[in-house]
């Protein structure tokens, strides 16, 4: 079963498909002749297709947008990287078939990959039966741990990222593309950075993190609330696991009804974990203390602003990779705004 969400390819993201068939065939065996090309109506950073072949094949392919891009963002190479070095983990991905870096075939660096069926929930109520929220909140939380435990020397990760001041380098990552992304002033940014550059916790673990870890960049199986796959890793680099655990949480954070927010709901009528139950599960499969996210919670949401500004400064440009770019957007002033409200409520 195909998923529901594929559209016509948009105007400003078709590409050449006959070269495209032409690399096919040279690259690679047992794929012939796209005949058709659907688009992914998410993919806010990276568009993503799906190729049908005439002998019934079919292929994802993820590629970064057209247009004017800043530096460091749409990582598709750092994405095949990760999820192919992974293959030797048990953190499960989806097969990558082959990277393309020639911008020559079809505009931009891609890559190709198996797709891969089963369930895609973007928001933990989006599961309508209650026992499987848990089951598969908990489910998240123990693989995003697994991914953590990584050994990623073993993999040949080692340079993947730098090691040490993650959480100083990505502050000042992302206040550098707040200030080329933004398209309005929002005092509540520079009162978070500054509070960010002040509580910086000590001790930095290195590991491998996803940077957009949560249930709608996973694949959920068709019959148990299971893993089946975990997708997007344009973000993943070396650094603290702490700020994807930060990510994972944030939804308990931001009120209720707001961006898949949770804060102020009666979590035990939803059969939803706690943050406490959630870090709890998270430190028992890592074999570490409990400890309070806070920090990495506010730093996740700062980023996540930061990106946001990003995907609707497209939109302005004219070169967005799906058509609610204008309204991501328009969650940019509240999350800034619930974020604030962490740090004043401390």
């Amino acid at each position: 079963m195909l998923p529901n969400n594929l559209v016509e390819v948009r105007k400003n993201h078709k590409f050449n498909l006959s070269s495209l068939n032409k690399w096919v065939d040279n690259h690679l065996e047992n794929y012939e002749n796209i005949i058709d090309i659907k688009q992914f109506v998410g993919g806010q950073s990276n568009p993503t297709f799906v190729l049908f072949f005439e002998n019934k094949e079919k292929l994802i392919l993820r590629k970064k947008p057209p247009g004017k891009l800043l530096p460091s963002a749409h990582a598709i190479e750092r994405e095949y990287k990760v999820q192919k070095a992974l293959e030797k983990s048990n953190v499960p991905c989806p097969k990558m078939i082959k990277l393309c870096e020639d911008e020559k075939i079809i505009g931009t660096p891609f890559y190709l990959m198996n797709i891969i069926e089963g369930r895609v929930f973007e928001s933990i109520l989006d599961i309508k039966d209650k026992t499987g929220r848990k089951k598969y909140y908990l489910e998240l939380t123990r693989m995003l741990g697994n991914l953590h435990n990584v050994n990623f020397s073993s993999i040949n990760l080692s340079d993947f990222g730098k090691i040490g001041n993650y959480a100083t380098r990505q502050i000042i990552r992302w206040e550098k593309q707040w200030h080329l992304s933004k398209q309005r002033e929002l005092p509540e940014m520079q009162k978070i950075i500054d509070w960010l550059n002040n509580n910086i916790p000590e001790g930095d673990e290195t590991t491998i993190v996803h940077g957009d870890y949560r249930i709608g960049n996973t694949i959920c199986e068709e019959n148990n609330f299971l893993v089946k796959v975990v997708l997007d890793w344009e973000l993943s680099t070396l650094g603290n696991p702490f700020a994807d655990l930060g990510y994972f949480l944030y939804a308990h954070y931001i009120p209720y009804g707001e961006r898949h927010g949770l804060k102020g709901a009666d979590l035990d009528d939803l059969n939803i974990p706690s943050v406490k139950e959630l870090v709890d599960e998270y430190c028992k499969v890592r074999n570490i203390k409990v400890f309070d996210p806070t920090f990495y919670v506010v730093l996740s949401l700062f980023r996540s602003i930061s990106i946001l500004e990003g995907v609707y400064a497209r939109y302005v440009n004219g070169n967005e990779s799906s058509p609610n770019a204008k309204d991501i957007g328009n969650d940019v002033v509240p999350l800034a705004k619930a974020t604030y409200d962490i740090i004043k409520n401390i």
